[in-house]
């Protein structure tokens, strides 16, 4: 089989999957924007280039589609590149919402194409953090249609499309859900498994001598991903457990949500509102996996909090080596954990609750241990790439010879 996967970064959703199918013999190429893009081992690549930026002068209501075929254009001359050397693909895969591949079937018009559908906009939104979000203007209604436009030009093209999530499938609209499949990205369980060895070590901090260490870890922090409930909590926790350290991962940036006002950043604006032991607080940046792995592997306690959003790759990774997790109970969390099985879960907008919930665990660790155990299996049985990488490739291979089903 030859397949091309087009996606604006990489290696993202696609670098790993397809260097896994080139070694079992596929023919894998790779279209990216991403900046100092080679091909790994055994594929083709060609980075994408655009000829422009977006105009400022564009209605604002358009933009999202502008860009997408400014970046749509570009994927399709890297095409057109690829094509000259004589590849011709069996099957297209492209990251929706960004023109990734949405002019592909410009190039190989008789190509089955399959998007991999990741979020879809809705208005009110799905990730609302407060009233005003949830009641939007007519404007706002109208921006969440138009940020559609890109994902509905992929469905109209597509033979059949992947979703990682059933949460994330439903946000789209009913009548599109029927050509989604359900297979999501894969853990590398085998790597990512318990290690009762590992030590609270990273470059520049060693707390493996540490009485009680709790982890957070996110791209960037911002409510979105409950950074300011727990920075909240932590102060609490601080008052009541003098031992406690935190090791916190990510960068001082917001990845999703609205701006602070001035440049301000959450982690400077909770700094200044908290009484917080700096002492005891670690902000080790963004790791290395293995380094990250190990923080995972060797922590009394994890937090994963979000809004009802995308789930992220590091709350299965924590459930794969068994950490104990307290975590929000929203519907993507709630698809993957049961409350009182893998973990604990609460409202994490509640302080009192995320308090006694941080509390609980860390009071009880071998009932925390035995649930993070619970959370392994949960990750063997749903989300284990070794299993789930076969299913995409036969999915894949399905499309390529029109036998979906």
């Amino acid at each position: 089989m030859r397949v091309v996967f087009a996606h604006q970064n990489f290696p993202a959703q696609f670098g790993e999957f397809g260097s896994h199918l080139a070694q079992l013999g596929w023919d894998v190429a790779f279209l990216t924007a991403a900046e100092g893009f080679h091909p790994p081992t055994r594929t083709k690549g060609v980075r994408a280039t655009a000829n422009r930026k977006p105009s400022q002068e564009i209605h604002s209501l358009a933009r999202p589609m502008e860009r997408a075929m400014i970046n749509g254009h570009a994927m399709g001359t890297a095409a057109m590149k690829l094509q000259k050397s004589g590849f011709e693909p069996d099957v297209m895969v492209a990251h929706s919402g960004w023109g990734s591949g949405s002019l592909l079937k410009a190039v190989w018009p008789k190509v089955p194409f399959v998007p991999y559908i990741e979020w879809f906009y809705r208005s009110p939104p799905t990730d609302a953090l407060n009233e005003k979000e949830r009641t939007p203007s007519v404007d706002q209604r109208a921006s969440a249609m138009s940020r559609n436009a890109p994902i509905l030009l992929d469905l109209a093209q597509a033979d059949i499309a992947i979703c990682p999530t059933y949460f994330q499938a439903e946000q789209l609209p009913e009548r599109h859900r029927g050509m989604l499949r359900i297979l999501h990205d894969g853990v590398d369980a085998e790597r990512n498994a318990p290690d009762p060895q590992a030590k609270m070590q990273v470059p520049g901090l060693d707390l493996s001598a540490a009485k009680e260490v709790v982890t957070y870890a996110t791209r960037g922090m911002e409510p979105h991903r409950g950074f300011p409930e727990f920075m909240r909590a932590l102060e609490r926790l601080q008052k009541s457990r003098p031992s406690l350290h935190a090791v916190i991962g990510g960068e001082d940036r917001i990845c999703y949500g609205r701006a602070l006002p001035d440049g301000e950043t959450w982690k400077g604006r909770m700094l200044k509102q908290l009484d917080l032991d700096l002492s005891r607080i670690h902000f080790v940046g963004l790791q290395q996996r293995g380094t990250y792995r190990n923080m995972l592997q060797s922590t009394d306690l994890h937090l994963y909090l979000t809004v009802p959003f995308v789930l992220s790759w590091s709350l299965l990774e924590a459930m794969s080596v068994a950490a104990p997790i307290v975590a929000s109970n929203t519907a993507p969390v709630l698809e993957a954990m049961d409350d009182g099985v893998h973990g604990r879960l609460v409202d994490h907008t509640d302080i009192d609750a995320l308090v006694a919930a941080m509390t609980a665990s860390l009071d009880n660790k071998d009932a925390a241990r035995r649930m993070g155990l619970a959370a392994r299996e949960r990750v063997l049985e749903r989300y284990d790439r070794n299993w789930l990488w076969p299913a995409r490739a036969a999915l894949l291979r399905d499309a390529a010879l029109g036998t979906v089903t």
